[in-house]
């Protein structure tokens, strides 16, 4: 069995899950090389993932034959051009959430991937949770009826990061593109992805220049808190909201409603963590599987299904077409909190 010759692009604190995943399967890929903008830092991690290589150049790391699949770890507003490099230069790639910072961008990686023919995989571990797999099913089976209303909700209590992530220009967004992304993108999988039409939303810094916080105040650029309303084709409407920190206890959900069932998904608890409905008004029922479908949120099984994909010639897992629709509605969430008004979304490409 030949080994696929991996790339890592960014040495930062993601890039050690992915090498974790990559480094669990060995007789399946093995990591080649490492760039990073600091060379010091690509080159420790080369040593301690065995790579033979390591650049302060990914474009370094682009031109060897031996690199067939490059891992995408830097900073989120990073994601796009090593992206369509590496896809333009026949590699296969496993960028990490978000896909992008924009819509544009995140459409110029989708237009390099269909030019070059090579796998594009967006690392949204969520797409494998359990009960997120459950819910789909559950919905593409019809049990919930038509879809008429959605939450994607996040809220961490005291979890502001620091780095790269509170800075706009490293980081593009803050709370809603870090973390809310999750949420977000898992709703619109387990709806099928409806076209969005329209956002109102508001982002906000609440806490980042906060006088008791121990970041560097001035440079704290982008949102710690956001919420939207979302319309869709088919009278659908969603209600997203995430923040970083808020005073309230923590919670995460996603709840999406029909008018003959629901489904509910609490990834942290409280228990139970899947909620099934189905029925009509007067006969709704519990009808939550004791058995869910195989998944796990760890990034090495993430890991695992980028190098089947490639191995075994499939689909991606994670596609990054459909994924536009999260970057088409951060997008408007953005631009609706900066007019203080309701915004339509075009989806890139329909222009």
């Amino acid at each position: 069995m030949k080994k696929i010759g991996i790339g890592i692009i960014g040495a930062g604190g993601i890039s050690y899950a992915h090498a974790g995943g990559y480094l669990q399967i060995p007789d399946q890929a093995h990591i080649v090389a490492v760039a990073d903008i600091f060379q010091d830092k690509a080159q420790a991690a080369a040593d301690k993932w065995g790579a033979k290589y390591a650049f302060a150049d990914y474009h370094e790391l682009l031109a060897l034959e031996e690199v067939e699949a490059v891992s995408v770890c830097t900073y989120n507003k990073a994601h796009c051009e090593p992206t369509v490099d590496a896809l333009h230069a026949g590699k296969h790639v496993l960028v990490e959430k978000p896909m992008a910072v924009t819509a544009a961008e995140a459409y110029r990686m989708v237009q390099a991937s269909q030019t070059s023919g090579k796998l594009l995989m967006v690392g949204m571990k969520w797409r494998f949770m359990p009960q997120i797999l459950a819910a789909r099913q559950f919905i593409e089976q019809g049990n919930i009826g038509a879809v008429y209303y959605a939450e994607a909700i996040g809220w961490q209590h005291r979890g502001i990061p620091g780095g790269t992530f509170i800075r706009k220009e490293t980081a593009g967004g803050g709370a809603l593109m870090d973390n809310g992304v999750y949420t977000l993108d898992a709703v619109l999988y387990m709806m099928g992805h409806p076209k969005p039409l329209t956002v109102s939303g508001r982002a906000a810094n609440i806490f980042g220049h906060s006088p008791d916080v121990k970041w560097d105040k001035s440079a704290f650029s982008v949102e710690d808190f956001g919420t939207a309303y979302v319309r869709f084709e088919g009278g659908i409407t969603l209600f997203f909201a995430h923040a970083w920190a808020i005073n309230f206890p923590e919670q995460w959900q996603m709840r999406i409603a029909g008018n003959s069932g629901s489904v509910a998904v609490h990834p942290f608890g409280p228990e139970p963590r899947l909620r099934m409905l189905r029925g009509g008004y007067s006969n709704l029922q519990d009808v939550t599987p004791t058995e869910l479908p195989d998944g796990s949120i760890d990034i090495a099984y993430e890991i695992v299904q980028f190098v089947r994909a490639i191995r075994e010639g499939g689909p991606s897992p994670v596609p990054g077409d459909p994924f536009l629709y999260t970057n088409v509605i951060f997008d408007g969430l953005y631009e609706s909190s900066r007019l203080g008004r309701e915004v339509a979304v075009i989806l890139p490409g329909e222009y």
